[in-house]
């Protein structure tokens, strides 16, 4: 059973996006990133993302990782408190801790191509 079948399927993925963009909106070192974006694009975004990551149905058919956050100037420490956000939404949903810690690990693996490092 893959990691999104593990964590709910289609369902607790959504209901972890929208908490995860509710309390990155919220973080104020996070929130101007958002600030103009429609918010729902970039949910269904995610959602596609978290699926394809965690081995659910493979829908993603947007850009590269690299490419979606080029010169966005995302920083080493913006991308930790995001992954810790994701991480809360999860927990907020009563996933076990050790598919939360599994979630972070491949979440991390994207870090190279979405940190700025200029």
């Amino acid at each position: 059973m893959s990691v999104f079948d593990k964590l709910g399927g289609e369902t607790a993925i959504a209901l972890a996006v929208e908490d995860f963009y509710a309390r990155m909106t919220a973080d104020p070192e996070l929130a101007g990133w958002f600030e103009g974006l429609d918010l729902e694009t970039l949910k269904h975004h995610q959602r596609a993302f978290l699926a394809v990551a965690l081995g659910g149905p493979e829908e993603y058919s947007g850009r590269s990782m690299r490419s979606a956050h080029a010169g966005l100037g995302i920083t080493d420490r913006a991308y930790t408190r995001t992954v810790a956000h994701l991480a809360d939404a999860l927990t907020a949903l009563g996933a076990d801790p050790e598919l939360v810690a599994t979630v972070v690990r491949r979440v991390e693996l994207m870090r190279a191509a979405i940190v700025d490092i200029r």
